[in-house]
């Protein structure tokens, strides 16, 4: 399992010559000299000290940015993102991974007691995010162009098989007759599944053809890759019910918003646009110079989107 920064793409390198720089002044100096400045607070070399006790394998640079962030998202969402509603996710995430939990965290350098802080700031640029989408993104031009490749609910049988001679016996077996078919629903019982075209768990050729079904018609063998996996399969799919979206664009707006938000979230351009203007809006000044790089892939990504 690995906890993925919400769409962010943050710095890989440790600053540790920096941070050797840092410590070369006097320990007073030190601990008081501030790294970075925002609209009313600061980040000084104790605040690094003390993140980097709590999180001793991540570099510097993602570090400050954490830090940074926390405190500017906070300001705009800190009533959004309580105590309870972070201590809700963790347990769920905690739920969810059972006894694999603490393993997964020590694979990204974390622990349970420092889960619940990086989850905040994960679920704070969330709601940054999510703000940005809801305030720019649910236009009309975004809306018919979400509409025009969407397609309701369907519910079929969807059946893989590791090769194509496979695939194309369990397909003649089924459409040869009757029996065939029931014999063939009954094999696949938990492979009748409800999907629409915003599905992540039905590969995109597979819905496709299935669209292009009537109720009980079979698709004819469906070949599919695995963008992550690299493995080939074959699809047969069987519709159970079909259906049609019809004119009215306004009767799916949630679905065709869910879609949007989908791809907004997943678009670095548009995340580190995000980033950009809060560090804008809070007047991030960086005042180390061995850190003032560490916020320029979110500007110049930024300024080079507003460019175009």
């Amino acid at each position: 399992m690995k906890f993925k920064k919400l769409g962010l793409v943050m710095a890989t390198v440790f600053a540790g010559a920096a941070l050797v720089t840092l410590s070369g002044c006097s320990s007073s100096d030190s601990a008081s000299k501030d790294i970075i400045t925002m609209k009313g607070d600061t980040i000084r070399v104790s605040d690094l000290y003390k993140e980097a006790k709590q999180f001793p394998s991540q570099p510097t640079n993602t570090l400050l940015q954490n830090l940074t962030f926390d405190k500017i998202f906070t300001k705009d969402f800190g009533k959004e993102v309580t105590d309870k509603d972070v201590n809700k996710k963790v347990k769920s995430l905690k739920d969810q991974y059972g006894s694999q939990f603490a393993s997964a965290l020590q694979q990204q350098g974390l622990t349970e007691a420092s889960f619940t802080p990086y989850m905040r700031t994960q679920m704070l640029e969330q709601a940054a995010i999510d703000h940005e989408i809801e305030a720019t993104q649910y236009t009309d031009a975004n809306l018919k162009k979400a509409w025009e490749s969407y397609h309701p609910d369907v519910t079929a049988y969807v059946v893989s098989e590791t090769s194509k001679d496979a695939a194309t016996k369990a397909l003649d077996a089924a459409k040869k007759d009757d029996a065939g078919k029931a014999s063939f629903e009954k094999t696949n019982a938990a492979n009748k599944v409800t999907f629409n075209s915003t599905s992540t768990t039905v590969p995109t050729e597979v819905q496709t053809a299935a669209f292009k079904l009537k109720n009980g018609e079979f698709s004819s063998v469906i070949e599919s890759t695995s963008a992550s996996t690299g493995a080939t399969s074959y699809y047969i799919v069987e519709m159970v019910k079909s259906s049609e979206k019809g004119s009215d664009m306004n009767k799916y707006k949630k679905e065709l918003k869910n879609v949007i938000k989908a791809e907004k979230e997943q678009d670095t351009t548009f995340v580190s646009g995000v980033i950009a203007k809060y560090l804008k809006k809070n007047n991030v000044t960086v005042k180390e110079s061995a850190f003032a790089s560490i916020f320029s892939q979110f500007t110049q990504t930024s300024s080079t989107s507003s460019s175009k």
